[in-house]
């Protein structure tokens, strides 16, 4: 006889275009996971935050593997939970990005996803860390965080256009941003040197809001990041390493008017916002690091 596993789902119900076909696309799903020899048992977020809660509370009860069907906010909150436990993360990515899923090549399609799953093969993950200064909280991160002009961009996306173009809504409002933004200066201090920055992206892996590279030398396999660097208050500037980040290699190690750093910890001082995984997180202070232990991803 087949052996089975035990699994849970978080689930968001908004995800895709949420209702009723979610939770039909949802059923179908876990379906698909039973006949492969997984045995499911699903819970929906109802509100911010309810993936972490779900996932630490699924985990301090014994869940071998949580499986996570949303966008990276969804997985990112969970993260949150599942950080230090013995809880594997699986991913069916259903968000409007899915940049995690893209960078570790994970499959969309649901039966593709149960397949996955269902083999059970993992891989070993270091993920960042960011602590506020002024608060003490701490936030894990797949991805990125990036300081100044990306975190400004995030807060003025409008949900609505979020849910209705996807990741265009990030295009739309950060070239409309960028025509009148007034970049604050901040500091970043990596292994006892200071440096002076408009913009920083503290990356995790090699992409950044979908397609855009501008740490593409950073693996999330490996316990350290890739920070890129920016001072300057041209806007073409700004534009310049657009398109460089757009091109298949991303932006070069020795791209005029970037600086790049492989670090395992960084400290940001000064007063710009910081976005984490796409969601605004706060405001320097902050310290980032790689997280003591990694997570165990099922891919």
């Amino acid at each position: 006889m087949m052996k089975r596993r035990e699994a849970i789902l978080i689930s968001n119900p908004n995800a895709g275009r949420g209702g009723e076909r979610r939770a039909r696309e949802v059923a179908r799903f876990c379906e698909s996971l039973r006949k492969r020899g997984v045995e499911v048992e699903a819970f929906d977020t109802s509100g911010p935050n309810d993936a972490a809660r779900l996932a630490a509370s699924v985990a301090r009860e014994g869940a071998p593997d949580v499986i996570v069907s949303g966008g990276d906010g969804t997985i990112n909150e969970a993260l949150q939970g599942l950080i230090g436990t013995e809880a594997r993360l699986a991913v069916w990515p259903r968000g409007t990005a899915n940049v995690l899923a893209h960078e570790l090549r994970l499959p969309f399609d649901a039966e593709d996803a149960a397949e996955v799953i269902a083999r059970g093969r993992s891989q070993p993950v270091h993920v960042g860390c960011a602590t506020n200064e002024r608060t003490g909280e701490q936030r894990y991160f797949f991805l990125m965080a990036g300081i100044g002009l990306d975190a400004s961009v995030v807060q003025h996306v409008r949900p609505g256009m979020k849910r209705r173009v996807g990741e265009a809504a990030f295009w739309y409002a950060g070239l409309g941003h960028l025509a009148h933004w007034h970049p604050l200066p901040f500091n970043i201090e990596v292994d006892g040197q200071v440096f002076r920055a408009t913009f920083a992206a503290i990356g995790k892996a090699a992409h950044y809001g979908g397609n855009l590279a501008i740490t593409p030398r950073a693996r999330m396999e490996e316990p350290e990041f890739e920070v890129c660097i920016v001072d300057s208050n041209s806007r073409l500037r700004f534009l310049y390493l657009l398109s460089h980040a757009i091109r298949p290699k991303g932006v070069a190690e020795d791209m005029r008017g970037a600086k790049f750093i492989r670090a395992t910890q960084a400290r940001v001082t000064g007063d710009a916002l910081v976005q984490i995984d796409g969601e605004l997180t706060g405001e320097l202070p902050m310290t980032f690091e790689i997280a003591p232990s990694p997570i165990e991803i099922i891919r």
